[in-house]
């Protein structure tokens, strides 16, 4: 069950575990705590119909890579942010940095 790098858990462990019907299955470990901030970040404020994919489209040019903005604040679930709410915003890493092909 590979994890790809640019994952939100990409460096959760990947754990063997017995199936209610006895077979075995790989699963990813959970994350107990918050991830800490691992570099520069800036602050955001929300408005009217900002939502985090929109947010990670134009900071990281990829909607997939909300997680990153959503695990470096305290909030649990997008959906309790709202208009005026201020967010960190991570500056983009390895993870979120877009390869985008050469067109000729």
């Amino acid at each position: 069950m590979p994890v790809k790098p640019d994952s939100r858990y990409a460096d959760r462990p990947i754990l063997r575990v017995a199936a209610p019907d006895g077979s075995q299955r790989d699963v990813v470990a959970l994350r107990l705590r918050r991830p800490t901030a691992s570099g520069p970040s800036t602050r955001h404020r929300l408005r009217p119909g900002d939502a985090l994919d929109l947010l990670a489209r134009r900071v990281y040019g990829e909607e997939r890579l909300w997680w990153r903005i959503l695990d470096a604040n305290p909030v649990v679930h997008p959906l309790d942010l709202e208009s005026g709410d201020g967010v960190d915003v991570p500056a983009p890493g390895p993870a979120t940095r877009v390869t985008r092909a050469r067109r000729f």
